[in-house]
């Protein structure tokens, strides 16, 4: 796939549920292939909802969704063969574990079993038990292996490690950065920032009913650094963006081309990048190029 080809578009999107004011008014998002999308927002930003109707799950009251050029409202055949959806909530049929991937795998052309097993593998999920009598935790290592050995183009994972126990997480890391090239993408949408921070890439903050910053970490990481200070008027006052106050010290996200502090390299905080983000986002956006 063309890297400029565009897998999803939104476009000047609004919807609202009901008796509830407009979630988004005039949202635009898109994904291209060749990253691993760190969407952000805080809890009831419209992650979620953002992604149903990207998937064709909910239909916006006005606006353009496209999934792999076709309106996503009309789930085409050929596009949802070309995605795999992960929901933070989900039912699983009472079947046995080997019986729902060979049901489910016939949607997608690429599918690779093989690939399946060694997932599972992986994750320590053994055995053929029915799904419903997997813990919730278990379930979801099956989904992310099925999600993942699909092959499919895009992957879109809603709040992934909910449920996994700390090793798990190391592996989902793992066969996410395995899984990632330059014709596919993955959108993990998450709050738990720390889970995903090392793979993620470009990063998306979701916030007031719109995209208020994107960017890749490469251009981040040109205009912004992360600099220690005594205190955090001291930080302040060299123009930091977002402030952490840890055992007496400050470690501020500021413009690179600032001065005072101590510069702690070329690590970027991605929680401090999203505070900034949500505070600033016409500085945070114009620095990094990244206003929507």
């Amino acid at each position: 796939m063309n890297k400029d080809a565009v897998m999803l578009q939104m476009n000047h999107i609004r919807f609202a549920y009901p008796r509830r004011g407009p979630l988004f008014d005039d949202l635009d998002f898109s994904v291209t292939p060749g990253g691993i999308v760190g969407l952000l927002g805080k809890n009831g930003a419209g992650k979620t909802t953002l992604l149903k109707i990207g998937t064709g799950l909910l239909f916006a009251q006005n606006g353009r969704a496209e999934l792999f050029g076709s309106p996503a409202p009309q789930r085409h055949p050929d596009a949802l063969g070309r995605v795999s959806y992960v929901p933070e909530q989900f039912d699983v049929p009472p079947v046995p574990l080997r019986e729902y991937v060979a049901y489910q795998s016939v949607y997608y052309p690429r599918f690779d079993t093989g690939l399946m097993e060694r997932y599972l593998q992986r994750f320590e999920i053994a055995g053929n038990d029915k799904l419903t009598e997997l813990s919730f935790g278990q379930q979801k290592k099956v989904l992310l292996s099925f999600a993942l050995a699909s092959l499919a183009e895009l992957v879109v994972l809603d709040e992934p490690t909910n449920g996994l126990d700390i090793p798990s997480k190391q592996v989902f890391r793992q066969l996410v950065a395995e899984a990632a090239d330059d014709e596919r993408a993955v959108i993990i949408s998450t709050h738990q920032v720390r889970d995903v921070e090392a793979l993620i890439d470009p990063i998306v903050v979701l916030d007031g009913g719109r995209v208020v910053f994107q960017a890749d970490l490469a251009t981040i990481q040109e205009n912004l650094e992360m600099r220690r200070f005594t205190s955090e008027s001291d930080a302040l006052g060299a123009g930091a963006l977002a402030v952490d106050t840890r055992l007496g010290t400050s470690v501020a996200l500021v413009p690179r081309d600032g001065a005072g502090g101590e510069s702690l390299g070329d690590g970027m905080d991605v929680e401090l990048l999203f505070q900034a983000a949500i505070s600033h986002p016409k500085e945070t956006g114009a620095l990094c190029g990244g206003v929507r």
